[in-house]
């Protein structure tokens, strides 16, 4: 029999890092995994989809080549969306192999298959029925796209996030409806514009990236009404049917019904946390009315030799959430000072053209949290560095508490602005005032200089507008 002093379970940036990062402080270490290192995340999630992102993103400056003095024919530029695909496909190769090179350089013990808690302390690998025992524990299991039901996914023209990254054609023409207009939903819906493709994105709230500052998901809006993607909020799907090799779906738009048809349909409705089939009953693992793990603020479980982070956990479903939560479960193991999160200081960001990059309070949540709001907005085209990319479009936005000017917001929308955030989200962490952001020498051209200049917008002396 086995013996760790901590088993992960799960090998996403979570788990991995949280077994990394055990062993280099001395614990023996093992991690189960059931599929590929790297989770849903360099696999099926993060780092394909920005692959295919960087692909589109060349198809659109070449076919704009004209505006940088390049003369090309663009009637006979070819756009291959399969060898997009194929090296969205390498690049999560590399990446998980760079994983498994890691396990192996910090002698971490890799169990392929499925864990099955036994009790707190051993589980069952299946299914070789291998047993493993330990002191501790970390579940970091992840999670998997929602299906909304009554939805026929056998049929191959309708996809979740997995069999997007699947797809190995778009061309010129192609109808797809994409329900939700959240990270992935919009992320795609980008992408696939880019080859040609017909999207329309059906949100049910207000809004595109509804978790957004509002300014930001009304300049989004602005800017999918100019590249041609059609959406329709405050819209549900009410059924969705199979016509031939075209999907047919009736839709419920503020109260009024459409048939809208389609050739392929991507649902990215949400996740929900992976906690069936481990056991976690006969450790004593509670869950959250929503069904999540329930943990504290040292993300320890219901059960006191075990932790649970990432997405699991129902805190914020992000990969660079998973890997700090990975850091501070190791740190409480070892009995060592845990940094408290908030989760509402965590950057969050949206690949699609043009980038959205957000952390802290919208405008709205600062009102509504009883602050008296003081906002500051500089947009990209009075940026030096910006205009002379051609990326002019979006703004950076902060929104500060009038009393002291203290940041609680940064907002951005623009071309690369998810480079951006790192900075912001220490100058919250930080506990900077608009007052010191705007001290701070930022060089010159480049866009970073727009956060400096939304300071100044704050504290009443803008420059450059």
């Amino acid at each position: 029999m086995n013996k760790f002093d901590l088993i992960v379970i799960g090998g996403g940036p979570g788990g991995y890092v949280a077994a990394i990062y055990a062993a280099q402080k001395g614990l023996k270490t093992a991690l189960v995994e059931k599929a590929d290192l790297g989770g849903v995340c360099l696999n099926w999630g993060c780092i394909p989809t920005k692959a295919l992102a960087k692909n589109a993103e060349v198809l659109r400056t070449v076919k704009e080549a004209d505006k940088y003095g390049i003369t090309l024919n663009t009637n006979s530029i070819k756009a291959d969306y399969a060898a997009a695909q194929k090296r969205s496909r390498e690049v999560s190769g590399k990446l998980t192999m760079g994983i498994k090179s890691l396990m192996k350089k910090n002698k971490v013990t890799v169990f392929k298959g499925e864990a099955n808690l036994i009790n707190g302390a051993s589980l069952k690998i299946m299914p070789t029925g291998e047993i493993l025992e330990t002191k501790n524990m970390i579940l970091a299991t992840g999670s998997h796209a929602f299906r909304i039901p009554g939805i026929d996914y056998s049929n191959p023209n309708i996809m979740t996030s997995k069999e997007a990254l699947q797809l190995t054609e778009v061309k010129e023409g192609d109808q797809i409806v994409v329900i939700g207009a959240g990270a992935i939903g919009m992320e795609f819906s980008s992408i696939w514009d880019s080859y040609g493709a017909e999207v329309t994105v059906i949100e049910m709230l207000p809004h595109l990236l509804p978790n957004e500052d509002a300014d930001v998901s009304k300049e989004m809006e602005k800017s999918f009404k100019k590249r041609g993607i059609k959406y329709k909020l405050e819209t549900k799907v009410s059924s969705v049917a199979a016509e031939g090799s075209k999907l047919k779906l009736v839709i419920d738009e503020k109260g009024k019904t459409e048939t809208i048809t389609c050739d392929r349909l991507l649902v990215s409705a949400g996740i929900r946390p992976n906690v069936e089939g481990i056991g976690l009953e006969k450790a004593g693992i509670k869950l959250t009315d929503r069904g999540y793990v329930q943990v504290d603020d040292n993300l320890k479980t219901t059960c006191p030799s075990i932790y649970a982070i990432g997405d699991v956990t129902g805190k914020l479903a992000l990969a660079h959430v998973a890997s700090a939560q990975a850091l501070a479960a190791v740190h409480a193991i070892l009995k060592e000072p845990v940094k408290q999160f908030d989760y509402a200081n965590m950057p969050r960001c949206t690949y699609t053209y043009p980038e959205v990059a957000s952390v802290g309070l919208t405008e709205d949540q600062a009102k509504n949290s009883g602050y008296d709001v003081k906002v500051g907005t500089f947009p990209m085209v009075a940026n030096g560095k910006s205009v002379a990319m051609n990326e002019t479009g979006g703004f950076v936005k902060i929104v500060a508490d009038s009393k002291y000017n203290e940041i609680l917001g940064v907002h951005f929308i623009g071309a690369h602005v998810t480079e951006l955030i790192s900075a912001a989200a220490s100058y919250i962490d930080l506990e900077f005032t608009a007052d010191d952001i705007a001290q701070v020498v930022h060089p010159h051209p480049s866009v970073s200089e727009a956060i400096m200049e939304a300071a100044h917008a704050v504290v009443g002396h803008a420059i450059h507008i």
